[in-house]
């Protein structure tokens, strides 16, 4: 270690003390991170399995640590339980998710109030998470607490409201309640497109899920106009390697497949498959569900030539 010629003035001693005490903070957090995704993961395997003893016991871990990171700090607890929370719920793990969303709602609505924004943001939170699980009619209950505390203190036009009305019209639509569902759906769409313009991204979002609660062989047609005109929009705000716009192809090559219209519904599902392998790699889940629906066109329109050529050789890069 080299050693200064002369001390250093106290203030940049002090300085470079604090700059330590920052990084090993930095450090103890990325650790708690780590943990906590690995017990969630756990957790989530043991739910998934029914095993519930060992899910509540990791899970219980789990709020253990996230617990004592917001007592540490003093404030911004119900943000740290959502960070946690959010970090979990995107990566699947949703059973330990929960009770970290419900924490962060409770303290919300403990410092703020129950009708203040930052805590229907955390009742949304927690009802999207409780959707992932299936338990839409719980869900439900909490979107339409946040739809209508969010019109009356923010108005209809409001984008927070008019996502509120999207996904409390999803839920409709995930507990088969179609009426309710695509008129909340289509009324969040109008709204987005006047507020916020025709070509905004949240206008392809809306239009997916109307895709997906349409989606059945009845209304399968409406579904196609929706992907269509959802992944223009996702092409032009994001690019072609973004998530949502490879989802959208994957998405609407299966609906014409539903159609039968194969020869259209191939090259969708090509560049799904291609897109995805690049950015997200060969054996991701979603990339080999792409694999699988060109293969099913391919094989529908009889051309097992090139279905040997995709399981004999891998995508062009």
């Amino acid at each position: 270690m080299l050693v200064s010629a002369s001390p250093l003035p106290a203030s940049q001693v002090l300085a470079v003390q604090d700059i330590e005490k920052d990084l090993d903070a930095e450090i103890a957090r990325g650790i708690a991170k780590v943990n906590v995704l690995n017990l969630g993961k756990a957790s989530q395997i043991a739910y998934d399995e029914r095993d519930i003893l060992p899910a509540v016991k990791h899970s219980d871990t789990i709020f253990g640590i996230v617990e004592s990171m917001a007592a540490e700090t003093g404030s911004d607890r119900g943000k740290i339980f959502t960070t946690h929370a959010v970090e979990l719920h995107k990566a699947g793990y949703f059973f330990p998710a929960e009770r970290l969303f419900y924490r962060a709602y409770r303290i919300n609505a403990a410092e703020f109030g129950e009708h203040h924004p930052d805590t229907l943001s955390s009742l949304n939170n927690l009802a999207s998470n409780l959707n992932e699980l299936g338990r839409t009619s719980e869900a439900a209950v909490h979107y339409e607490v946040v739809l209508r505390f969010r019109t009356l203190i923010l108005g209809s036009r409001h984008p927070l409201t008019i996502n509120s009305l999207a996904n409390l019209g999803y839920t409709y639509g995930q507990q088969g309640q179609l009426t309710k569902a695509r008129e909340l759906l289509e009324r969040a769409l109008t709204l987005n497109e006047e507020v916020r313009g025709r070509g905004h991204v949240e206008n392809a979002k809306f239009m997916i899920l109307l895709a997906d609660v349409l989606g059945n062989k009845k209304f399968v047609l409406e579904s196609e106009v929706y992907l269509r005109s959802a992944l223009k929009i996702l092409n032009a705000s994001y690019g072609p390697y973004h998530e949502d716009t490879m989802s959208c192809l994957h998405r609407l090559g299966t609906n014409l497949s539903m159609q039968k219209k194969y020869s259209e519904a191939e090259p969708y599902f090509y560049h799904a498959w291609t897109r995805r392998e690049i950015k997200l790699g060969k054996e991701s889940e979603v990339t080999l569900r792409s694999k699988e629906g060109l293969i099913a066109c391919l094989k529908n329109q009889g051309l097992q030539q090139e279905v040997d050529k995709i399981l004999g050789v891998s995508a062009v890069r």
